[in-house]
């Protein structure tokens, strides 16, 4: 099996860190993999051409990363790692969307040039993540290692990356950032957490 992946994607590092969790890294070859690069070799794996994407043989594929994480637990028969299964699939909702908002605002922090950027959008993202965070503190989280609680840990590694400073969320939910700090001392979650990389040289701003 293929993960068409990027470092920095917080999605492909959920699916790496579920894969390192169940131990299926070792049947999965990892491929370094940016959407928007200017070939056609994702959208033939991906129509939306987006990652990751899990290349099972020559003629399937799998996408999205809920989807991908799911048929690794199946595949593993590690079904306790979504033994509540609706507490799971929410927490990684949860997750997902935080992972979302800040990629979002990411993308047009970074990407497009400040004259074009909107205050109002990025403030938006970052209102959805403070609401992520409060949700979460209040929640009663487990150390145990499901999915839910691994998707959690990523998107929190993700903002870190991105905008620890902007966000400075500790101070606010401490709860939370007691969990995740030790949660966080996982292998699979250290091994797999989003790290900043090189664009493709192909990329560039966008414009409008």
């Amino acid at each position: 099996m293929k993960l068409f992946t990027w470092p920095t994607s917080p999605f492909g590092a959920k699916v790496w860190a579920v894969a390192l969790a169940i131990g299926m890294d070792k049947r999965i070859e990892k491929v370094s993999y940016h959407p928007w690069q200017n070939d056609l070799e994702l959208s033939k794996l991906n129509p939306l051409n987006k990652i990751p994407v899990l290349q099972i043989n020559a003629t399937e594929t799998l996408y999205d990363s809920p989807v991908i994480c799911q048929y690794l637990i199946d595949y593993s028969n590690s079904d306790a790692l979504v033994e509540n299964l609706w507490l799971n699939l929410r927490q990684q909702a949860l997750a997902d969307g935080m992972m979302a908002a800040g990629a979002t605002a990411r993308y047009e922090t970074h990407f497009r040039p400040a004259e074009l950027q909107s205050k109002d959008w990025i403030d938006r993202q970052f209102k959805a993540i403070n609401q992520c965070f409060d949700t979460l503190n209040r929640e009663q989280l487990s150390k145990d290692i499901t999915l839910g609680n691994i998707s959690i840990a990523i998107a929190l590694t993700y903002l870190d990356l991105r905008f620890e400073k902007e966000l400075n969320w500790r101070n606010s939910y401490k709860q939370l950032a007691d969990w995740f700090e030790d949660y966080s001392q996982h292998a699979f979650v250290q091994q797999a957490k989003p790290v900043d990389y090189p664009l493709p040289k192909d990329i560039k701003l966008l414009k409008s």
